[in-house]
């Protein structure tokens, strides 16, 4: 890497890589801006035992909340952002775990969550959502049953499709 790269702190390729979802025709799930409504939600979706990666959090409150609660990384997930070196986190999604988060959330609101968001479990990503918060669609990996899809984007006030945008 170059004496600019380094100085300017963008991220090196080698350190770009990790596991994403590489699926044909990922569930494609409308977005929500309601944060901890999606928290909330988000076991239905994914089973016991999955880890959601927050990467790009906006604000140190959230920061200091997930860093408490984060895991060690079972996997290196690609990352979204290469510049600037974004933080991130691996926490364990449970019904008890999203339900503190949004119960933080509520009593400390934030503006802005993070950039972006997966779920992953043995490995494989099962849910990718990149610029989340915002107008893009969350993309779900086909090992979820289109019923438990369905389940989630009800609870969100979503609708699903197929298919990449």
């Amino acid at each position: 890497m170059g004496f600019v790269a380094r100085f300017l702190g963008i991220i090196p390729k080698a350190e770009r890589g990790g596991i994403r979802l590489g699926e044909a025709e990922p569930w494609r799930v409308s977005p929500t801006k309601d944060v901890e409504l999606f928290v909330r939600t988000l076991p239905v979706l994914v089973p016991e035992g999955s880890l959601a990666y927050f990467e790009g959090t906006g604000e140190s409150h959230v920061a200091k909340y997930l860093s408490e609660v984060s895991v060690p990384a079972q996997m290196q997930v690609a990352l979204g952002t290469i510049w600037p070196r974004p933080d991130y986190y691996h926490v364990p999604v449970s019904q008890e775990s999203m339900e503190a988060l949004a119960a933080f959330l509520d009593d400390a609101p934030t503006g802005y969550f993070c950039t972006h968001c997966h779920v992953y479990r043995n490995g494989a990503i099962l849910f990718e959502w990149h610029d989340a918060f915002m107008d893009d669609p969350m993309y779900v990996s086909r090992i979820i049953s289109e019923h438990v899809v369905r389940e989630f984007a009800t609870g969100l006030g979503s609708t699903v499709s197929s298919g990449w945008l």
